[in-house]
C-alpha cells in the first residue's frame, strides 16, 4: 500500500502536467508528407499494370486540387503507341507525372524539364491539329456554333455543352480546371507577381461581399471558380461575342485582352481603392 496521503497529493501539479502534455501535442501535429515524400507513397510499375489500389486516389491524399489536371481514367484509342505508361490501360496521374524528384522537371512532368510546359502535350496530341483551332472563335458566319470532328467547339473546354439561355457560372461543367484549359495555348504567367498574388487565392468574405456589390453596380459577372477562388476567367471572358446571352456574363467578350472590365478599372471590382 502506498504511504502517500491525501495531503501529499498536489492537484496543481497534475494540472500543470496535463497542460504541458496538451502544449506538446498541439505544437507538434502529425506531419503531412511534403513534396519530397508525397510521391514516394506510390511506386508505379514499369509495365502498365496497376497494383495496390487506385494510383490517382493516392495522389489526391496529398494533392488537393482534384480538377487541376489532365482528365484521368481515360483509355487511349492507340495504347500500343502511347509514349507514357498506362495503368490498367488507362491514363492516371502517374502517366504524365513521375515520382523522381532528382530529374529537376517542373511539376514532375515525364520527359522534362521543358522550356514550355505545353511541350509535353504534343507527345500525345497533334500540335498541327491544335494550331488550326481557335477556341475563342465559336460561331460561324450564320451565328451557329462551330463543330470540330462533329462535336460543338464548346466541348474543347466544357464537359457538357452549356445552355446559353439559362446556364450561369454554377451550372457549367469543365473538362478540367479552367487554368489548365487556358494553359493548353497560353503560357502561364508564373513569373508575374500579379499572378503569384492572385492565382487560386480565395478572397476573404469582406472582399467577396464587395465583389458582389460591384457586380451589381457595373452589371458584370466576376466568376470565382473553382471552389470560390480566383482563376483566369475571373478577369477574362474567353467567349466570342454573341455566345453568352446573359448580359453581365457576356461582358468582355472580344474586348481588349478579353477583360470583363477594362483595365485598370478591373482592379476596383475586388479592391476598394
Amino acid at each position: 500500500m502506498s504511504s502517500e496521503t491525501p495531503s501529499q497529493f498536489n492537484p496543481l501539479s497534475l494540472a500543470w502536467l496535463v497542460f504541458v502534455l496538451f502544449v506538446l501535442v498541439s505544437c507538434n501535429p502529425p506531419v503531412v508528407p511534403q513534396h519530397q515524400n508525397q510521391t514516394a507513397l506510390v511506386k508505379p510499375p514499369l509495365l502498365g499494370s496497376e497494383t495496390g489500389g487506385d494510383l490517382s486516389s493516392k495522389c489526391f491524399d496529398c494533392h488537393q486540387y482534384r480538377d487541376n489536371h489532365h482528365p484521368v481514367d481515360i483509355a487511349p484509342s492507340n495504347p500500343e503507341n502511347y509514349p507514357f505508361p498506362l495503368y490498367d490501360g488507362k491514363i492516371k496521374c502517374l502517366t504524365c507525372h513521375h515520382e523522381d524528384h532528382a530529374g529537376g522537371s517542373a511539376n514532375l512532368l515525364r520527359g522534362g524539364p521543358y522550356a514550355d510546359m505545353r511541350e509535353i502535350c504534343f507527345h500525345c496530341h497533334s500540335e498541327d491539329k491544335y494550331a488550326d483551332i481557335d477556341p475563342h472563335i465559336m460561331l460561324d458566319e450564320t451565328g451557329m456554333v462551330l463543330e470540330i470532328d462533329g462535336q460543338p467547339i464548346c466541348l474543347l473546354c466544357h464537359a457538357v455543352k452549356p445552355n446559353p439561355a439559362k446556364d450561369r457560372t454554377g451550372d457549367v461543367r469543365f473538362r478540367a480546371d479552367i487554368a489548365f484549359l487556358c494553359w493548353r495555348c497560353h503560357a502561364p504567367m508564373t513569373n508575374s507577381q500579379f499572378f503569384a498574388d492572385h492565382f487560386l487565392k480565395k478572397p476573404p468574405i469582406p472582399m467577396i461581399k464587395f465583389i458582389e456589390k460591384k457586380e451589381k453596380e457595373l452589371k458584370v459577372t466576376i466568376p470565382l471558380v473553382p471552389r470560390e477562388r480566383i482563376t483566369c476567367s475571373t478577369c477574362h471572358n474567353p467567349h466570342q461575342k454573341g455566345v453568352i446571352l446573359y448580359g453581365p456574363s457576356a461582358k468582355g467578350a472580344d474586348e481588349h485582352q478579353r477583360l470583363r472590365v477594362p483595365s485598370p478599372k478591373i482592379c476596383v471590382v475586388c479592391h476598394d481603392l
